[in-house]
């Protein structure tokens, strides 16, 4: 085990610390049903240094998978009565299965920042969600020219826009 001092980086002022991504979605759509289906994601992340690429692209995958389930298939309603939750339970609460996700893929874009500290590390943290909710809306939308603005996107949420022969 490697043993030395380590202390906080002199950051210039004005300067932030952020990790950024990009995500892309395909998606199928049935014209008849409005049934939803992802084919593949991608996401694309400069994380800085990688310490530990197994756990950052896990933590990245699984945002990103969140991310889907958020815009396809999870909701819990609030029952106006009570306000509270309609599921209070995992037996009733819609999470994907594999079927479900697609292909998934993780790409890290190699970054050098010698400002954020030492050894250039970023956080990974929910960077894999914020955008891949979104990223499934737009592949909706540039798929059929529907453009549903509330989570999830339903099959009854299209219907009403679908061409009927």
């Amino acid at each position: 085990m490697a043993q030395g001092p380590v202390s906080a980086s002199e950051k210039p002022a004005g300067k932030v610390e952020a990790s950024f991504g990009a995500h892309f979605a395909e998606v199928g759509v049935n014209a008849v049903t409005g049934e939803i289906r992802m084919r593949r994601m991608l996401g694309a992340f400069a994380l800085g240094r990688v310490l530990n690429a197994k756990t950052a692209r896990s933590q990245l995958l699984g945002g990103m998978i969140w991310g889907l389930s958020s815009a396809l298939i999870e909701e819990n309603a609030v029952d106006p009565r009570l306000g509270a939750f309609a599921s209070r339970d995992l037996s009733t609460y819609h999470v994907p299965i594999q079927a479900d996700v697609g292909v998934v893929e993780v790409l890290f874009v190699p970054e050098e920042d010698g400002l954020v500290n030492p050894i250039g590390a970023k956080g990974v943290g929910e960077l894999g969600i914020c955008g891949s909710g979104a990223a499934v809306a737009n592949a909706v939308a540039n798929a059929t020219g529907i453009r549903v603005r509330s989570f999830p996107i339903t099959p009854d949420k299209m219907f009403p826009y679908l061409q009927t022969a």
